[in-house]
């Protein structure tokens, strides 16, 4: 007997990290599923502001994991600035993941389309 399924699955993950004397962060993580494609989207941004005698440091992270589809698709950027000139040096983290899969087979697979034939399309007659 074979066993298939229709289930795609995807989660994203997103974290940031600030020290300095004046920080920020934000991580933001969405996720969409409809009928044979499932998509997620990561990104983290991470702000610090330090002295010359605390450097700042930041890291921003995004990892996002996809499963179920025929055709799975993902990408991720990282980009890190650090200014450490200057009375107040700054550091500045940025991350984003994007990942999709698509095709997780034939989801109208659970209904009867033999109606559909018939003189009848509702299949009252």
């Amino acid at each position: 007997m074979s066993v298939s399924s229709n289930m795609l699955f995807v989660t994203m993950l997103g974290k940031a990290d600030a020290l300095g004397d004046l920080t920020t962060t934000n991580a933001v993580t969405n996720t969409l599923a409809g009928a044979g494609t499932a998509v997620g989207f990561a990104a983290a941004t991470a702000v610090a502001e330090g002295t010359t005698a605390a450097t700042p440091y930041t890291d921003a992270t995004t990892a996002g994991l996809a499963d179920g589809g025929s055709i799975t698709s993902s990408e991720t950027s990282h980009w890190s600035f650090d200014f450490p000139y200057g009375p107040t040096p700054v550091s500045v983290s940025v991350s984003m993941t994007y990942v999709a899969t698509y095709g997780g087979g034939d989801f109208l697979s659970g209904y009867s389309l033999s109606g559909l034939a018939s003189p009848s399309v509702h299949g009252l007659l």
